[in-house]
């Protein structure tokens, strides 16, 4: 209980995520809000939805949820979506709002909670597992990330029908809730697994050893390479689309190739990511080789290696390799104690044979009756006295 109440406190790095989150969620909206895929309200790409979902997953419910609400509302914002308060009259010709709804019409405020809901239930579920590495861990993410959407879209959708009456309820259901839900699963189930497979393996120490390394340069490059089709085909579609909606404008263009650029760049980082997260157990290895040949690892690090986890054949590598270490190390220190015991033991030796030469000798056995006669006459001595 004390680490759920923990986990419920807004820290400053919490703040911090959670502005970035907002940020990055209202512009990547505002980026990708020119390309339906179909003639419904909600059918565009929506890469975004990705951002509040992870937040949530990653620092808990309270950034989720934030990222969510702001981030929808800084996205629809920019996007000119929001008719504010008080609303314009040609509003009330198409949409009958009753006078309590208004502010929430203007500012589409059900579908900012509702966002907020997407990132909050990911949140909620990272209280109690905040574990993202099997592909166990992955699919219950996956689950949450539908109820989530299902949930959030659901609420914003249900409090649609109440706004604008249940006359609007197939038309909502049908134009807004279903495209809405099918869109944002689609996109979540393509880039959430990949973004919380990065986070849980990301390894910021380090840096310069990563990027030194030949064979995470190579795995990136290819990645990359594999990568960079697709985006230029995407790029080329969203065109397309554009010119046959008709809208193809200067600040059309500018968000295509925008988002044609940030594609880029996401797909690098999670080139360079993929390749350190498959570099690394190799990269780990070869260091520990390099210090068992200078006798320098030590058989706690060799039983790190040895618990490895996984039962990939790299992790078995380094299983294996651990555990041969660490057999080498213990009979090493075995065989020191062997050398240390015989070393006292021949010093013992050395030590026992001074000494039989110093007294086996014919001076000091004269020494010796000396001595004792020497005591034997103070003996005597010592008698008649008394």
């Amino acid at each position: 209980m004390t680490s759920t109440n923990a986990s419920l406190r807004l820290k400053g790095r919490d703040l911090l995520a959670m502005v970035i989150g907002i940020i990055l969620y209202g512009g990547i909206s505002w980026l990708t809000n020119i390309s339906p895929l179909s003639g419904s309200v909600g059918g565009e790409i929506r890469p975004g939805i990705a951002i509040p979902i992870v937040f949530g997953f990653v620092y808990g419910p309270i950034v989720g949820f934030g990222v969510g609400l702001f981030g929808n509302l800084l996205g629809d914002s920019l996007s000119g979506y929001l008719y504010g308060y008080p609303l314009p009259p040609a509003f009330f010709d198409v949409y009958p709002v009753p006078k309590c709804c208004e502010v929430v019409a203007g500012y589409l405020l059900n579908y900012q909670f509702g966002n907020g809901l997407i990132g909050l239930i990911p949140g909620i579920y990272a209280l109690f597992r905040r574990r993202y590495r099997s592909i166990g861990d992955i699919i219950a993410a996956l689950v949450v990330t539908v109820i989530a959407i299902v949930a959030g879209i659901g609420f914003a959708a249900g409090t649609d029908i109440i706004i604008y009456g249940q006359e609007m309820t197939e038309t909502i259901r049908d134009f807004v809730f279903i495209p809405i839900v099918r869109v944002n699963i689609i996109n979540a189930a393509i880039l959430v697994p990949i973004l919380l497979f990065n986070y849980e393996r990301l390894d910021l120490s380090n840096m310069r050893e990563w990027f030194r390394s030949g064979l995470v340069r190579r795995l990136s490059l290819v990645i990359l390479v594999s990568a960079a089709l697709p985006v230029g085909l995407l790029g080329l579609f969203l065109v397309e689309q554009a010119t046959t909606a008709g809208i193809v404008t200067e600040d059309i263009n500018f968000k295509l190739g925008f988002t044609v650029l940030i594609t880029l760049i996401f797909a690098a980082a999670n080139a360079v990511l993929v390749a350190q997260t498959i570099s690394r157990p190799l990269l780990r290895l070869t260091g520990a080789a390099k210090q068992m040949g200078a006798g320098e690892l030590s058989s706690d690090q060799a039983g790190e290696l040895k618990a490895t986890q996984g039962t990939d054949e790299i992790a078995q590598l380094s299983q294996l390799f651990g555990q041969m270490a660490q057999e080498v190390i213990q009979r090493e220190e075995r065989l020191k104690r062997q050398v240390e015991e015989l070393r006292i033991e021949v010093d013992l030796a050395k030590q026992q044979q001074q000494v039989s030469e110093i007294t086996d000798n014919e001076y000091f056995r004269e020494l010796k009756e000396k001595v004792n006669k020497i005591r034997a006459q103070a003996g005597k001595q010592s008698e008649s006295e008394e």
